[in-house]
Formats: C-alpha cells, structure tokens, sequence
C-alpha cells in the first residue's frame, strides 16, 4: 500500500504544505480552529502518519523525554509512570524508559545513552545523593526534573512527599497504641544510599520516641531477618516493624507469616506505600499512602515548561503531603 504524503494530505484539506507542517509540529499561531479541526479530519481519514525522525531534523526537537527510574519491580514506579505518560500523550511526546536496577555506574552510563538519543529532557530518580554526579547532564543543557528523591545541593526541580513527617506521623499513632511495643524495627535496603530512607528512618523514630529503633538492611533473602526478629521475641521484645517501602512491606509480612507470628500481637507491623491492598489482608496494615501517579504527571508538567522556556526561575523543591491510613497492625 502506497504511503501518503504530506503534501496529499494537505491537497486534500485543502491547505499549503507550510501549514500543514505547522500543524504537524503543533504550532497553531494564526491557524483558526476551524482549520485545524479540518487537517486533523483529513490527517485521520487518509491514516496519515508523519516521520518523526524527519520532523526532528526540521525542527531539532526529537520528540523523546528520558525517564530514568531506579527500579522497576517496584509498584510506586509503575504508577509513576502512568501519571508521566499521561501527561506526555496529551502533548505528543514519547518516552524512552530505562532502569538503573539502584546502581550509580549503571544509572550514568545509561542517562549517556539517553543524551545520545537525543532526548529533549529527561526525569530521574536518582541513585546519586550528589548533584555533582549529574554535571555532565548539566553540561548538555538539558533540562530534568527529579523525583522521589534528593540531590544536594538543590540544583534542579525535585518532587517528593514529606517522607519525615508522614513517617513521625505514623511512629505517633503507634506510641499510642494499645499494644505494649518495646521497641521498634526500621526495616529497609540500604539505607544510606537515599535520601528518602534516611528521612523516613529519622521521622518514625521520632514519632516512636522514647522507645528505641533499631535497623535491619534487607536484601532478597529471608532468612536473616526472620533470625533478627526471633531473636528480639526470645529476649522479650515487642518489636513495631517499620517497612521502608512496599516492596520491603511485602517481605516483611511474608517473613512473619513463614515463622507463624500474629499481628499485631506478637509483633506490629506497619510501613510506606499502601499500594491498595493494605487494607484487603487481615489485619489491616497500617501505611503510609503517597500518589506517585501525581507526581509523575506534575514532573511532566514541569519538565514541559523547562522545555518551552515557559519556567525559568530558581529550581524548586515540590513536597507532596502523604497520607497516614491507620488499621489494625498496630
């Protein structure tokens, strides 16, 4: 089947070629909605679909935005992702996904790759806690937002939640609970690496404060936290376990389901991101809800007026409020 070209189809809206390619690249200066309304009719009807690598040469925009998340298994990046390309789609703009799997070396060598796309911008989730590891995107004059985490000192736009206070929030509700804890258990991936664990550690010690807190860096196997958390019970503990986010939520009720632990009666168990089924398993977890949806589509928002030169002042830092959703594992 032969292609149609740009210029049959403008014929056939009965327009110049000029205007078509204006509309094409959405530049509808001086162009009536009426008309506009009329190529878009003729553009459907004919199945035109133009060249977007031609439509790059001309108009040295690529069309492409970078997405650079740390880990894709993770449920808060997926919804991330929905709320980023929500906002992109409306715009006609396509995004190249790439993840660094929590790695620094890797995250560098692919936001390289991404530059060679070349990319109009690009969002992070940075692995980096130092905006000194990102000069070289600063160098490209390419504009980004970050997301979800921090880099020192501030230098770009950063969307995040109040990951201290929501956390203090939770330890709070907690330290009045009904059940007589002894302590309480911050269990993470390591937690040095973001800046997001540190806050979230700091905040919920505090609201759990005068009780201690210790820590436990999880990786994929079980076995040595199930050995951390009997070890506390034979010595009399009443730990309040604190998951640093949902995928480690998981584990740690997979944990205290395989050593047959009630909750909250033998240990309590509460963590950040609800990811909507919190509330579906018996008990109830009490969490720590963020909407990373929205973050995602405010991140796009941001990025586009970077892009259009539309936001030229300082870089920002954006805190979303999270919620605290209270049940019965505490």
């Amino acid at each position: 089947m032969k292609k149609v070209t740009i210029q049959e189809v403008a014929t056939a809206a009965g327009v110049s070629k000029s205007t078509m390619s204006r509309f094409l690249n959405q530049n509808y200066s001086h162009m009536s909605v009426a008309t506009r309304q009329r190529i878009k009719q003729t553009v459907d009807r004919m199945g035109y679909r133009p060249s977007r690598q031609a439509q790059s040469l001309k108009t040295n925009h690529s069309r492409l935005i970078g997405v650079m998340i740390a880990d894709i298994s993770n449920n808060y990046v997926s919804q991330l992702l929905k709320g980023v390309d929500s906002y992109f789609k409306t715009v006609g703009y396509q995004m190249i996904i790439m993840e660094s799997s929590n790695s620094v070396a890797l995250e560098k060598q692919q936001l390289e790759q991404l530059l060679d796309q070349p990319v109009e911008g690009i969002i992070l989730q940075p692995n980096s806690r130092h905006s000194e590891d990102y000069a070289f995107i600063a160098a490209e004059n390419v504009p980004m937002v970050l997301v979800d985490r921090e880099t020192e000192p501030l230098q770009w736009d950063t969307i995040v939640t109040n990951n201290f206070d929501a956390s203090q929030a939770l330890g709070k509700l907690a330290a009045k609970s009904m059940q007589t804890y002894t302590m309480g258990l911050v269990v993470s991936e390591n937690i040095k690496a973001v800046s997001t664990r540190e806050q979230r550690l700091k905040g919920f010690a505090q609201g759990l404060s005068p009780l201690p807190v210790q820590t436990f860096e999880i990786d994929d196997d079980l076995t040595d936290l199930k050995t951390a958390i009997l070890g506390y019970l034979k010595t009399g503990e009443h730990p309040l376990i604190f998951a640093g986010n949902g995928k480690v939520l998981t584990q740690v009720l997979r944990a205290c389901r395989q050593l047959n632990l009630k909750i909250p009666t033998d240990v309590g168990v509460t963590g950040y991101d609800d990811w909507n089924w919190a509330d579906l398993v018996n008990p109830g977890i009490s969490t720590i809800e963020q909407y990373p949806d929205y973050i995602g589509r405010l991140s796009a928002e941001i990025l586009m007026d970077l892009i259009q030169q539309r936001l030229v002042a300082p870089a920002q830092r954006h805190q979303m409020v999270a919620d605290v959703k209270q049940r019965q594992s505490i």
